[in-house]
């Protein structure tokens, strides 16, 4: 490339690089002056954890200053989110402060050591200021090549720096871990000792033979549940399912229509008194009905503007009918059918999918490192954890050859996405070099002759901005390709995701943008002059580094403060509940629900970043100190977000495993930075044959030492990471051992053998299990007497008493198993608080930041939220406590016969809600619903004057704790 290109080139790296930063820092100032400005008014956004969780998970309240909140939030325990959003929140607060760590290193070094080596003793080799800190202001004359021994030194070092820290916190993490899984307020979960088994043979089918099977784990198995074949059981609940959602969507809008067409009347009648306010009547107000009636219905909301849909293809086509009566009873013939499919559910096929929960965790574990099968590729895919609304039903019946090529299909279609994808990116990194361009593709002169700041965007702003919102619609299309490998998990489909998704920015975000931009400097030098290609971009391929300046810009500052400011969601809860919230459980959704954080698509920006801060820290160093203040910026408002806003569910929890796959990815940086650095040491071997050759072999040496490393620790915390270790488990179990030898008044045996797993020791559990049963058949049956002899005597169903009593009987059954208790009430063992009475408008109404004394424990938060008896058994809250001290003696009992039936086997139809109006007419609507053998109900939620719908609970199918229902 001649000079006049190369100025040409690198004039405008400066002026891109600081109109960027000087748009992104005001785009910083403004999102932060909006955060500190709506904190305080918008509580709902900004601080829900301070009063929607129950009290025991609410989040202490930040200083309402300006400013005091940030020490306040600084000084505030990490290890506190563990407790209130689990071990995965915590482990991203721990990354984002080790890479804080590792980049304010790298900038104190390679400022201290780099930036001279790059600058003294230079002259006139380019008039860039930009350009004159990174390696490309080295001359390329072989006097000038010993300068690169500095850095050589340095990559080395920072190196084992980087792989040190990483050792260092691969121990926290597995420290942390372990902790997490034998702690008391996780290891008495059925989670925690449940074990899915696939593609298990059908000789297995059948209990007796499984627990044969399985008879060699320690403690034995608790229960057993087959995945069979309910296809037309499935097909039924989703109609079902959607005929609700419809239904309640139409009930809700006869009476928004209803509600407003009073109100027109009401403005008539005021009209008509004003203009007979002389008289004595002119001050008579219109009254409401005294009660509902269907004839106040059908003057208010004819037939004709009632709800109306096609029962066609997606609603286009196909016959038009009434929503209200065709819903009604297609859910009263769907309830029937569903009854009677679920008859003959033992008898559907086996699908080839087991879950075995055992009595100990030690045992869970144990069952999933084990060969089970003499045969390949069966019962080869054991998954821990399982939870049952972690459970991704759909991946379940299928065998292992089909999980093999689905596997197989998931990965070439994403590798063949990656390579369909690179024609936008490389667009966008040629758009990114257009000043360059501009001298060899003549159509383009108008962007060099355009004003100053108009180049520094095209350049600058708007590639960055594209590359975001390309990379904004990929998880989608990721998150679909893992649901097709037939991941059994919601949580490993998020892990899954993360693995696509980092390595579409690697490629695309990264590789292709730097490559595109280093052909796109040197597109004349590949014309004119092609034998010289090779050499000259030795030279200008470091000069890509300018994008990555912007970029970090952009995605770092700007972006780690929009997070903080939380704009887009602020904008979404008011679309939501202006334009969405128009039937009670939407409305509760917007009200009460928080949000959470999805580390699949949050982790690998995150990564990205680091792997370009790594890749260009010696290339150019003020990488890395924009690096250390993305980070900076990243760690507020996560620790922020996670604290006062995030409520991640307690299903979706993996026990910190992003943090290995996150630290991992690190190493991707540092093999990038070490290959660039050899190609361009090889490059110049025709400047300085000896010396770069030499160079170039010590940047392959080290990469291979690198390799070794990454290896050794994988080795060493790969095991003991995927599993709980026998030493802890054993411990723990010797610990309770002792603990009940005191308590029963027995001497110490320091030096006898103890058989942890023998008969007398266990038979506490399995007497407490057949205990259990007869326990709650009697408080069922003494509930059932109390329950309906006050129903039937105070007639609170218009039947007959044969029915009115059978209903009364399903109710006192929906409420007869006991309420689980949280962690922390478990420990505490003292009664939760009652709420005091609260009207709806005062805990709807969150945009002034009031925050109501009603707390929600069922239905405040996602992680929370606890489902209706006729559902599976109640998760506890993720008080996580990670002391291994246990009062208990046992594992905690979970006996619930459906925890991992597919959901339409016992899921009763939800209950249709509708908001209660002035008129009465909910009351009525109710009522001719349950006449037809639809579950529904008004209570908890009302319609105000305006339309508007409140809400004071969750569903009036779910438990509720707290607080009144209206």
């Amino acid at each position: 490339m001649s000079v006049t290109s190369a100025q040409v080139s690198k004039s405008n790296s400066t002026g891109t690089f600081v109109t960027a930063l000087v748009a992104n820092g005001g785009l910083l100032i403004v999102e932060v002056g909006a955060f500190l400005i709506l904190k305080n008014r918008l509580g709902r956004i900004y601080s829900p954890r301070t009063y929607l969780p129950p009290p025991a998970e609410r989040a202490q309240e930040l200083p309402k200053s300006f400013w005091r909140w940030l020490p306040a939030l600084l000084v505030e325990d990490p290890k506190d989110i563990i407790q209130k959003n689990g071990l995965d929140a915590y482990m991203v607060l721990r990354f984002l402060k080790l890479l804080m760590t590792i980049f304010f290193v790298f900038t104190i070094a390679t400022f201290l050591v780099i930036v001279p080596v790059d600058i003294v003793g230079i002259e006139g080799s380019t008039s860039d200021n930009i350009q004159k800190l990174t390696w490309s202001n080295i001359p390329t004359q072989p006097d000038s090549q010993k300068r690169f021994s500095a850095h050589i030194v340095m990559v080395y070092l920072l190196t084992f720096f980087v792989i040190f820290m990483i050792r260092r916190e691969l121990l926290h993490f597995l420290d942390m871990r372990h902790k997490f899984l034998i702690s008391k307020s996780h290891s008495r979960l059925a989670q925690a000792r449940t074990v899915l088994i696939t593609s298990v043979p059908d000789e297995l089918a059948n209990e007796h033979d499984l627990r044969l099977f399985a008879s060699f784990v320690p403690g034995g198995i608790d229960r057993v549940w087959m995945y069979r074949d309910t296809k037309v059981l499935n097909e039924l609940f989703k109609r079902r399912q959607s005929a609700c959602m419809k239904l309640e969507a139409a009930e809700a809008k006869v009476l928004k229509h209803a509600t407003d067409a009073w109100r027109i009347k009401e403005t008539a009648h005021r009209k008509t008194q004003n203009k007979m306010r002389d008289e004595e009547r002119g001050n008579s107000s219109l009254e409401l009905p005294t009660a509902p009636s269907r004839e106040v219905l059908d003057e208010l909301v004819p037939l004709k503007v009632r709800p109306t849909h096609r029962i066609g293809f997606l609603g286009l086509f196909g016959r038009k009918v009434d929503t209200i009566p065709w819903c009604t009873e297609e859910i009263a013939k769907l309830n029937g059918e569903i009854h009677e499919a679920r008859q003959v559910l033992v008898k559907g096929r086996f699908l080839g999918s087991i879950f075995i929960r055992c009595n100990l965790q030690l045992g869970a574990h144990v069952l999933a490192q084990c060969v089970s099968y003499h045969r390949p590729l069966l019962m080869n895919d054991k998954t821990m954890e399982m939870d049952p609304k972690d459970v991704v039903w759909e991946n379940l019946d299928d065998g292992s050859l089909e999980m093999t090529w689905r596997y197989v299909v998931s990965w070439f279609a994403t590798f063949g996405l990656i390579i369909a994808w690179g024609f936008p990116v490389s667009f966008i990194g040629t758009l990114s070099q257009v000043s360059t361009l501009c001298s060899t593709a003549h159509w383009l002169a108008w962007v060099c002759q355009a004003p100053t700041p108009v180049p520094g965007i095209i350049q600058g702003i708007i590639p960055p901005l594209l590359l975001a919102i390309l990379f904004a619609i990929l998880p989608l299309i990721l998150r679909f390709l893992a649901w097709f490998e037939c991941i059994p998990r919601y949580s490993l489909i998020s892990l899954s995701v993360y693995r696509r998704f980092f390595l579409f920015l690697l490629v695309h975000g990264f590789l292709i943008v730097t490559i595109s931009a280093g052909i796109t400097n040197d597109l004349k030098t590949i014309i004119n002059e092609p034998a010289q290609t090779i050499e000259s971009m030795a030279q200008t391929l470091p000069g890509a580094s300018i994008f990555f300046l912007t970029y970090m810009v952009t995605q770092g500052l700007a972006g780690a403060g929009a997070a903080l400011a939380q704009l887009f969601p602020i904008v979404m809860h008011f679309i939501q509940k202006w334009f969405l919230g128009r039937t009670p459980r939407q409305a509760f959704n917007v009200t009460f629900l928080m949000p959470s954080a999805n580390f699949g698509v949050i982790l690998p920006r995150l990564s990205l970043l680091a792997t370009i801060g790594f890749a260009y820290s010696v290339l150019n160093p003020l990488i890395n100190l924009f690096s250390f203040l993305s980070y900076i910026m990243f760690f507020l408002a996560f620790k922020f977000l996670f604290t006062q806003v995030y409520d991640q569910p307690n299903h979706s929890e993996t026990g910190g495993l992003y943090f290995p796959m996150a630290v991992g990815n690190l190493f991707v940086g540092l093999y990038i930075e070490q290959f660039c650095l050899a190609c361009l040491f090889f490059l110049k071997a025709s400047i300085s044959p000896v010396s770069s050759v030499v160079e170039g072999v010590l940047m392959l040496v080290l990469i291979v030492i690198t390799a070794m490393m990454q290896v050794f620790l994988n080795r060493s915390f790969g095991p003991p990471t995927d599993f709980l270790p026998m030493s802890l488990a054993t411990k723990k179990m010797v610990k309770r051992y002792e603990r009940r030898q005191q308590k029963q008044g027995l001497p110490p045996t320091p030096d006898e053998e103890v058989d942890l797993f023998k008969r007398a020791s266990l038979r506490g559990v399995r007497r407490r299990m057949g205990r259990m049963p007869r326990q709650l058949e009697n408080t069922l049956v003494t509930l059932k007497e109390n329950v309906v002899d006050k129903v039937v005597a105070e007639g609170q169903y218009l039947a007959s008493p044969k029915s009115a009593r059978e209903k009364a009987e399903a109710e006192a059954e929906k409420n007869a198993v006991p309420r689980a208790s949280t962690s922390k009430e478990a420990d505490s063992e003292e009664p939760q608080d009652k709420a005091p009475r609260q009207k709806a408008a005062a805990v709807a109404d969150l945009k002034d930041g009031d925050t109501p004394e009603l707390y929600r424990t069922s239905s405040s938060t996602s992680r929370k939220t606890r489902t209706s008896t006729k559902k599976a058994t109640p998760t506890p809250a993720q008080g996580v406590d990670l002391s291994d001290d246990d009062d208990t003696s046992d594992e905690e009992l979970e006996d619930d016969e459906h925890a991992f039936a597919h959901p339409s086997a016992y899921i009763e139809q939800p209950w249709i809600w509708i908001p209660r109006d002035r008129l009465g007419l909910s009351r009525l609507l109710v009522e001719d619903l349950k006449s037809a053998g639809v579950d529904a109900s008004d209570a908890g939620a009302v319609m105000d004057s305006g339309g508007v719908v409140e809400v004071t609970r969750n569903p009036p199918d779910e438990e509720w704790y707290g607080g009144e229902d209206l």
